[in-house]
């Protein structure tokens, strides 16, 4: 399909079109100005010429004025000036215009006239010859007729002068114009797809992206203003991330504290059940309240870019088996049926497999949580010639399309999970670790349920075999805390 032109583009051309349609107008209305002005000014001359020959022949003097066209026509020399007498008395013609039988008597005013049909000759040897027309003027004297007739040649070489003139100007400022349209058009289109991108990566969270326009038009205001839109922006949301997490750090100590004074009272034989059952209740809160404070630490870490990612070379393979034989029998207890579907060979990235595994226990973890018993949930991982993929499905309810992308928010939870244990944290946590290992993650609709896929980009595979095998499996994993406790997986 064809991209349409942008908005710019299109008003760069419409503005080109206007301007070519003014510079056309412009010069059409030059052309019939000057034509007519170079027409009327002939008509004068000849007009002038004509009255100047009437005043030698209303003195009466035949000879004089007959020397005197004479002496004109030897000076013009061709067939662009023509002149006549012609006697009252005899109707005899001097000079070199002959009219035509047509007119009975001559003629008096300014009139236009055609070789062939108003004269029969230019040159006295009667024969049709000279320019296609000419403008006369005729003045009726005592003694006869005094007609001066010139050629309009000059006139149309003049017009046709101006004309080709007229359009060579608009076809330069026509191809002018479009040019330094497209350009600014383009220009304006480059900044704007630079504001774009920057605008899609703050969305994207990368909140430290500036267009950093250092024009001087509307377009540099416009980015200027949204840069400090953007400065007030980050410091607000950091000042909120920091709030959060000092609050998470500073409650951790007085919630281990009152942890510490409760247990044991749970633990007295002379505590009534009632009490200890009360006592127990309070116990599982604090524990949900500190992995939650838990979870918002480790996320504010990964999402501040403090965490430095000691990066190794892991299989994705190896991670998912571990994870599905720790997680195994918390999901039959549970009524579930948690499988493995290995990869037929490594799935090697570069990374951290602590929080690798991390994800991937969050990942099943919220699927163990939101799946009615009895549930299947699979983890699989797959080699990719565009990167391994590690994908954990279930045929639970799913999740709705419109809200896949808002449960990756920090304590969005849907209302369907309400009922459920969690703290809305675990999916956010999934993908920053994502994020910060260069991979994508995904929801999608696993008709029924839900499948949720780390897609990692491609690396060199022969280097980091090579790597693995020195390392071996208890060098690189760190098995994850049991769901439940330390884990923040659910939305």
């Amino acid at each position: 399909m064809m991209r349409q032109p942008s908005w710019s583009m299109r008003f760069a051309l419409a503005l080109s079109v206007v301007f070519a349609l003014g510079t056309l107008a412009a010069g059409g209305l030059s052309y019939f100005v000057i034509s007519q002005e170079l027409s009327h000014r002939l008509a004068r001359d000849v007009r002038t010429s004509a009255e100047g020959l009437a005043r030698i022949a209303d003195a009466g003097d035949r000879t004089d004025l007959e020397e005197q066209i004479a002496a004109q026509v030897r000076a013009v020399g061709d067939a662009s000036t023509l002149f006549a007498y012609v006697d009252a008395m005899t109707g005899q013609t001097t000079g070199t215009l002959r009219l035509a039988a047509r007119f009975a008597t001559p003629f008096t005013g300014a009139r236009d006239l055609v070789p062939g049909r108003d004269f029969l000759s230019v040159s006295g040897a009667g024969q049709a010859a000279g320019p296609d027309a000419y403008s006369a003027y005729g003045v009726q004297t005592r003694i006869g007729w005094v007609i001066v007739a010139r050629d309009t040649a000059w006139v149309t070489e003049s017009t046709d002068i101006l004309l080709r003139a007229t359009a060579l100007a608009i076809v330069a400022s026509l191809l002018l114009s479009l040019g330094l349209a497209y350009v600014i058009a383009r220009r304006n289109e480059a900044r704007i797809t630079g504001m774009e991108t920057v605008l899609d990566a703050i969305g994207q969270g990368a909140l430290q992206r500036r267009i950093g326009d250092s024009g001087t038009d509307d377009i540099a205001d416009l980015s200027r203003r949204v840069d400090r839109m953007l400065d007030r922006l980050e410091a607000g949301i950091h000042a909120i991330r920091q709030v959060s997490t000092d609050v998470a750090h500073d409650l951790r100590a007085p919630l281990q504290r009152l942890r510490m004074r409760l247990e044991p009272q749970a633990l007295s034989a002379d505590l009534p059940d009632e009490a200890r059952h009360e006592i127990g209740s309070a116990l599982q809160d604090i524990d949900a309240i500190s992995a939650t404070f838990d979870a918002i630490l480790r996320l504010a870490r990964l999402q501040s870019g403090t965490v430095t990612l000691q990066a190794v070379t892991v299989d994705l393979a190896a991670i998912a088996r571990d994870v599905h034989d720790l997680l195994e029998p918390t999901a039959a207890e549970a009524g579930h049926v948690l499988s493995l579907d290995p990869a037929a060979g490594p799935a090697l990235v570069q990374g951290d497999a602590g929080l690798l595994a991390q994800a991937v226990v969050n990942l099943v973890d919220n699927a163990l949580r939101h799946c009615p018993a009895p549930a299947r949930i699979t983890v699989a991982v797959r080699p990719d010639g565009a990167g391994p993929v590690l994908t954990v499905s279930d045929d639970g309810p799913g999740i709705p399309a419109p809200d896949r992308a808002r449960v990756l928010d920090r304590f969005v939870r849907l209302d369907a999970s309400r009922s459920v244990a969690g703290t809305g944290l675990g999916l956010s946590l999934v993908a920053s670790i994502a994020k910060l290992h260069g991979a994508a993650f995904e929801l999608a609709d696993n008709t029924p349920g839900l499948t949720a896929s780390l897609l990692f980009p491609p690396a060199d595979g022969h280097r980091m075999a090579e790597e693995a095998d020195d390392a071996g499996p208890a060098a690189w994993f760190r098995p994850p805390a049991p769901p439940g406790a330390a884990t923040d997986q659910t939305k």
